[in-house]
């Protein structure tokens, strides 16, 4: 692979999380902090809002990295589609599951796994019979930053597995219920799916 190629696949990681606790972002935040002085070109993408923004663009401003994290607030589900499409990678790094509307993770993992985008989660933000770690995708655990920016960096590191990991996640995408859950397959992931989405 030559440099512009690696360049254009270092672009930018997308999280679609609450500005909120159980979001995470602040984690997220701390371990792009780890990624970014040996990456200059990576930049985060942050869809959602929520009573930490302040906070949260406080803690980006802190560990300089303003110019580095885009912080787009919550935006409609053909805009969420539309920012998966773009980015190099999807990271979900919520610690508890507790998220409603634009901020949820199902719709951006739903279209991360159909575009073969690779995703790197905890997992309370993936359905674990979906993603499956080392196969499908990446799991962390919650309040781990350091465990967060390894795993993303050896995605970023090794683009092959990360399109391997992402053709792979594609094929498990067809386990997932419509967005309406009416042509969905009748089973565990269907059962989890309605109780995530309440």
């Amino acid at each position: 692979m030559t440099a512009g190629a690696t360049a254009t696949y270092l672009r930018s990681l997308l999280c679609v999380s609450p500005l909120a606790p159980p979001g995470g972002v602040d984690t997220l935040l701390t371990a792009f902090g780890l990624l970014a002085e040996d990456r200059p070109e990576l930049r985060l993408e942050v869809v959602g809002g929520g009573p930490l923004s302040r906070a949260l663009r406080r803690h980006a401003d802190d560990l300089g990295l303003t110019d580095r994290v885009d912080f787009c607030g919550p935006l409609p589900p053909p805009a969420v589609r539309t920012a998966v499409h773009r980015c190099t990678m999807l990271v979900l790094p919520h610690r508890e599951d507790r998220w409603a509307g634009a901020c949820s993770p199902l719709l951006p993992l739903r279209v991360a796994l159909e575009s073969a985008r690779p995703v790197v989660a905890t997992p309370v933000a993936a359905l674990p019979e979906v993603v499956r770690h080392g196969e499908t995708g990446l799991l962390v655990p919650p309040d781990d930053p350091t465990a967060l920016a390894l795993a993303v960096t050896e995605l970023l590191d090794d683009p092959e597995w990360a399109t391997a990991l992402g053709r792979a996640g594609r094929r498990a995408a067809v386990c997932l219920p419509d967005d309406d859950g009416d042509d969905a397959e009748p089973g565990r992931v269907q059962r989890l799916w309605r109780h995530l989405i309440g």
